[in-house]
């Protein structure tokens, strides 16, 4: 018994719809673990950072100023950036925490910069 070419055609689809199938879903697997799992859970870390914050804690926000919060009042944080300078900003506006900033090291008598002058 022959079966018409029509029929055997649509068997033979079948199967590559298939396999189809199964390529986007290994596709979606790699975007989820490349792609979609690390940005949750960043957005964990800074959600979680975030609801951590606390007078006194040095920070960077997200336009790169370095400062030491003075209050938090709900969303919105007072920075003091130098010397009396305070500014108010977004809670969500802060990037990270920073014990010490960049550049500065913990120096206890102060004259780092003094020990190629002897």
């Amino acid at each position: 018994m022959n079966l018409p070419a029509t029929i055997v055609i649509a068997q033979n689809g079948g199967g590559e719809l298939f396999s189809m199938i199964i390529m986007f879903g290994i596709i979606f697997l790699i975007f989820w673990f490349i792609l979609i799992r690390p940005q949750k859970k960043e957005m964990e870390r800074h959600q979680t950072l975030l609801s951590g914050l606390k007078a006194g804690d040095q920070v960077v926000t997200a336009g790169g100023i370095f400062g030491t919060i003075k209050s938090v009042d709900g969303p919105v944080i007072q920075l003091e950036i130098s010397g009396g300078t305070k500014i108010k900003i977004d809670r969500e506006k802060i990037q990270k925490k920073q014990d010490t900033f960049y550049g500065e090291k913990d120096d206890a008598d102060g004259d780092e910069d003094d020990k190629d002058n002897d």
